[in-house]
């Protein structure tokens, strides 16, 4: 049910005769169109110039980030069947942490309570929409502004809320259906606190060209990335990151009449095709690898020469939906490749991070030596010691959920074609204000008061109902 493809087109507005080699860019509000990235003006650690071999560092000496999403609501079934073996602390990186992901969330049948759970051993919540609207009629293609910061800072507001965290810890964004909305979009994320989003799929630099993989960057300049779903931003959007989506090729060996020797592309995991039988975990195993190595060790060329891997941050982005009934060996497939990473006899400087931390990184570039030299230590970009150690923002007594709420709803949602449903969600007992410390005991909101797109409404009634205002 959350396999899907939206794509757009974006009008360009024809240019002057005296400047025909350019296009002409009308930003929204005060917005000016971005130039050509000037790597003199544009430096560490806010400003990035958009590229494939960005990181200072040589090669050998660069950590292979490798990001795990999870999309759609935090629900305690994903939970019980996958995340809690998954990320129970057996599966470590280099230093000894444990591997962390992030979750994209959306609003229906999220378990807000679990979410504060993983967030104190460390995974990033992310916002990923309140409604998650079905969108046949472009409804997220032609969002303006106020439409984007209802939808993402609602979300973010209700994490802050029901988890009983500090908004400002959702720093990052990702469209539904991966139909970003151009500089209204973006706008957005610069008016309201964002740090990045990851919703910008690339084809050009990934998918079998993926060992000259796209590395993140900032949109203070012109993006060099492609536009497989437009609209694409075209203004400058100083400080707020991409974490580009790098193309996966899939088994459908010979569908890509342009590629007849290779299978198809897909961004997200889950609509990535294993077309023949046997249907089994080393099926997905095997695709999962054959992509991975293009990044981390490289290919040949169309002439078969070797090409070396650029070792670009790599993702592997996918809904919990994927894993269900009589899928499991999807997942069975997909720990298998995850235990091969984190196997250090054979890959010793793979990191499997949030996408935030690998965020991080970027800002300061540190050799893989550098980071086992401060192994766990805060220091590094990829630390655990306030995670493991409860101390800091980490503290047992901050942040306090307290015994989960079930919560049932009476729900009519028009728009959505919700007439008169039941709907459950889970929450914090008690919810915290901004410096982690107890704000007191929630309840549930009113039963007709389901949360949902509003100012007014996002927490259904429940105050403070906090956002960012770092």
């Amino acid at each position: 049910m959350w396999l899907h493809i939206a794509l757009s087109c974006l009008c360009l507005l024809p240019l002057s005769l005296s400047v025909p080699s350019q296009e002409r860019v009308t930003c929204p509000g005060d917005g000016v169109p971005a130039e050509k990235c000037d790597p003199t003006a544009c430096t560490l650690p806010n400003c990035k110039c958009s590229g494939t071999d960005t990181d200072p560092l040589p090669i050998n000496s660069r950590p292979q980030i490798v990001y795990l999403t999870f999309d759609d609501a935090f629900t305690a079934i994903a939970e019980e069947l996958f995340y809690r073996d998954l990320f129970d602390g057996s599966v470590t990186n280099p230093n000894g942490c444990a591997i962390k992901a992030t979750h994209f969330m959306t609003h229906a049948y999220t378990d807000y309570s679990l979410a504060n759970k993983y967030w104190k051993m460390g995974h990033e919540l992310a916002s990923h929409s309140i409604t998650h609207r079905n969108d046949a009629f472009g409804y997220w293609k032609t969002l303006d502004e106020a439409g984007w910061k209802d939808e993402m800072v609602g979300m973010r507001k209700m994490i802050g809320q029901f988890s009983a965290i500090n908004p400002c810890e959702v720093k990052g964004t990702r469209a539904p259906y991966l139909q970003a909305g151009g500089d209204e979009m973006y706008n957005m994320l610069d008016n309201n606190g964002f740090v990045y989003d990851a919703s910008w799929a690339t084809r050009t630099y990934g998918y079998t060209d993926a060992y000259d993989g796209l590395y993140p960057y900032t949109l203070d300049y012109k993006s060099v990335q492609d536009c497989p779903i437009q609209p694409c931003p075209k203004c400058q959007h100083p400080g707020i990151w991409v974490q580009p989506l790098i193309d996966l090729e899939d088994e459908q060996i010979g569908a890509n009449p342009q590629k007849p020797d290779n299978g198809m592309p897909c961004s997200m995991l889950d609509a990535c095709v294993i077309r023949d039988p046997p249907y089994t975990q080393e099926h997905v195993y095997d695709m999962l690898m054959k992509n991975f190595m293009r990044v981390y060790e490289g290919g040949e060329d169309d002439f078969g020469d070797p090409i070396v891997g650029n070792r670009a941050p790599w993702g592997l982005f996918v809904h919990a939906a994927w894993f269900f009934g009589d899928q499991k060996w999807h997942y069975d497939g997909y720990v298998q490749f995850l235990k091969a990473l984190t196997d250090t006899t054979k890959f010793p400087d793979v990191w499997i991070v949030p996408v935030i931390d690998g965020l991080e990184y970027m800002k300061a570039p540190l050799p893989h030596q550098v980071l086992m030299s401060l192994g766990k230590n805060d220091a590094s970009p990829f630390g655990c010691t306030s995670i493991e150690e409860e101390t800091g923002i980490y503290d047992s007594k901050l942040f306090r959920c307290g015994n989960p709420q079930s919560c049932k709803f009476n729900v009519t949602l028009p728009e959505d074609n919700v007439l008169a449903q039941e709907r459950y969600m889970a929450i914090c007992s008690h919810w915290s204000n901004t410096d982690g410390t107890d704000g007191g005991r929630q309840s549930c909101p009113d039963t007709y008061n389901y949360p949902w797109l509003g100012e007014d409404n996002h927490c259904g009634g429940n105050v403070p109902c906090l956002d960012c205002e770092a």
